[in-house]
């Protein structure tokens, strides 16, 4: 029961937090709201693996703990799209994707643990970032841009404070980062930057595309499509769009193919690995 009652404490302490105007005390809270979902998940875990318990009480005890974090979970993700709700359920919609892509590109468990994580609480550093900003239906402009591009420094050092979530921390501190190095915060490049960070990228991107925003209408999904194709090997890892443009033709069948194909003349030749069976 006091896992019960600790997660509940934690939800509405998120839900009041996330909804308010952004400022350093809830930075700080927020940081202990997540630190004890970390030691939440740590203390839990540890009695299930108790040498002298049971395996299949383990099983079951790993399980519960799992859906508590999960339902946990949830409460954060309502809690966020109080606090930036143009932008709602888009945490869960790259939580999904990405999963799907580092699947198809063969990420162990683990990997794709932290990689879910990661995508969920990719934003959590904007409640630092003023709601005009957010919400702004027009262009920001240098100041405005300049405090934006600081969301996944903030990000980085709320989950940096909670061990469990480390790994998903410097993912997420790199979600900006582009494969030719032009991104942001630290301008990193190719290897440098994380595998499931340039996974979480691409699933980003796409449905920023696809999703309404203060400042643009969505576009179509083989529109999405072109647009992720065509910025291969400068914005995007050549072999993290092969696994994209497999998803994407799977979900949008012979118009998106057709698009991929087309686009896909207009790169360097060796850029993209695509199985020849996409074309057939």
């Amino acid at each position: 029961m006091w896992v019960v009652g600790v997660a509940t404490t934690l939800a509405s302490m998120s839900v009041l937090l996330m909804g308010q105007e952004p400022s350093a005390f809830n930075y700080i809270a927020t940081s202990a709201l997540l630190g004890s979902m970390g030691l939440l998940a740590f203390v839990s875990a540890s009695r299930a693996l108790n040498v002298g318990a049971r395996y299949e009480e383990s099983v079951l005890h790993v399980e519960r703990v799992e859906r508590r974090l999960r339902s946990l979970r949830q409460v954060v993700s309502t809690a966020m799209d109080l606090r930036d709700n143009v932008t709602g359920g888009h945490s869960d919609r790259v939580v999904e994707m990405s999963l799907a892509l580092g699947r198809r590109m063969g990420l162990t468990d683990e990997r794709l643990h932290h990689l879910e994580w990661a995508a969920f609480l990719h934003d959590i550093g904007k409640i630092h970032v003023a709601e005009g900003i957010l919400t702004k239906p027009a262009a920001l402009d240098a100041g405005e841009w300049s405090e934006m591009q600081q969301h996944p420094s903030f990000s980085y050092f709320i989950l940096a404070q909670v061990e469990p979530l480390s790994e998903a921390a410097e993912i997420v501190y790199c979600h900006h980062e582009r494969y030719d190095g032009m991104g942001y915060p630290r301008f990193l490049k190719r290897a440098e930057i994380p595998l499931e960070a340039r996974i979480f990228s691409v699933a980003d991107a796409y449905d920023a595309m696809v999703s309404e925003r203060p400042y643009r209408r969505p576009v179509s999904h083989d529109q999405a499509v072109r647009e992720v194709v065509s910025h291969a090997g400068t914005q995007f890892d050549p072999l993290v769009v092969t696994a994209f443009i497999e998803w994407a033709v799977q979900a949008g069948g012979e118009s998106t193919r057709q698009v991929v194909e087309a686009e896909v003349q207009r790169l360097p030749s060796d850029l993209l690995r695509l199985e020849p069976a996409l074309w057939a």
